[in-house]
């Protein structure tokens, strides 16, 4: 629903309700809770329009969508009505949390259409991380998820991973890092590296990404590990699950068949010796 579709609603709801003579009491929610209410209201309502349930006839059942938002909220029709006739009495402070809910929704579409646009650049860019995508580690069982990719595209390279460390996980400072390498004959092989990623021991899935732009074509390679530790002594326990891996540049699109043919070429050299290693 727009801006000014929105408004005019406001507007109307104002004046019905503030031409009201009936004496209105304290509303079933507080003005927070009334705001959150009407911004769920107002996506229910984007929703039917968005997917033209309004021109579906005998399918046409608003309910469906506002009756759970009612139970929600812990409220009848009859008294989110007595709540609209009670903040629309005062048309000036109406006014006001008609903004906050504007200004909510406008946040809630920039970040939808970030989010849709996220998504497209990943579905559209060749993932350069070619192991198994999940895996979920237990015991002591110490996998390795270092990776040196060959890279020559200029662009911003992204690093991401879904982790979720357990508990009983006694991993020292676990971190994703990743940097840029090249080999140097007069001062040995240089290296800049991305900010590094702490990993939280919370037991919940997060996503963890690090990113950075390539400086130079003259360096070769993208160097890294998903998963590193500080831990002093081999022999520890270790259980967390890790997903959706992705390494990427949005520079680098499905077409280039020959970077992707070369990037394979260097895994599968190097995958027997990097799956199962320990650190």
């Amino acid at each position: 629903m727009n801006k000014v579709l929105i408004i005019a609603i406001a507007a109307v709801l104002a004046f019905l309700f503030s031409c009201s003579k009936e004496k209105k009491g304290e509303p079933k929610l507080n003005q927070e809770e009334f705001i959150h209410m009407l911004i769920d209201i107002h996506i229910a309502d984007g929703t039917m329009s968005a997917q033209n349930i309004y021109r579906a006839g005998k399918n046409y059942r608003p309910s469906y969508y506002y009756n759970s938002i009612y139970e929600k909220y812990g409220i009848q029709p009859d008294e989110f009505d007595s709540c609209v006739a009670y903040y629309a009495d005062n048309t000036s402070n109406f006014t006001k949390i008609y903004d906050k809910v504007i200004d909510s929704l406008n946040r809630l579409e920039t970040k939808y259409r970030i989010d849709i646009k996220n998504a497209k650049l990943e579905q559209d860019t060749i993932n350069l991380w070619q192991r198994k995508d999940n895996y979920s580690i237990s015991n002591n069982r110490k996998l390795n998820f270092q990776f040196r990719i060959p890279i020559k595209e200029r662009g911003i390279y992204t690093i991401s991973a879904d982790i979720r460390i357990f508990s009983k996980d006694q991993t020292l400072n676990p971190k994703m890092e990743a940097y840029f390498w090249k080999s140097d004959t007069i001062n040995g092989p240089q290296e800049i590296h991305f900010d590094p990623k702490m990993i939280e021991k919370d037991s919940i899935f997060k996503t963890y990404s690090i990113q950075l732009e390539y400086p130079d074509t003259i360096y070769t390679e993208l160097r890294g590990n998903l998963f590193s530790w500080e831990n002093d002594l081999k022999i520890f326990t270790q259980k967390y699950d890790i997903k959706n891996i992705k390494i990427y540049n949005p520079e680098m699109k499905p077409d280039t068949a020959a970077i992707e043919n070369e990037i394979e070429k260097h895994l599968s050299r190097d995958r027997m010796l990097h799956d199962y290693d320990a650190r």
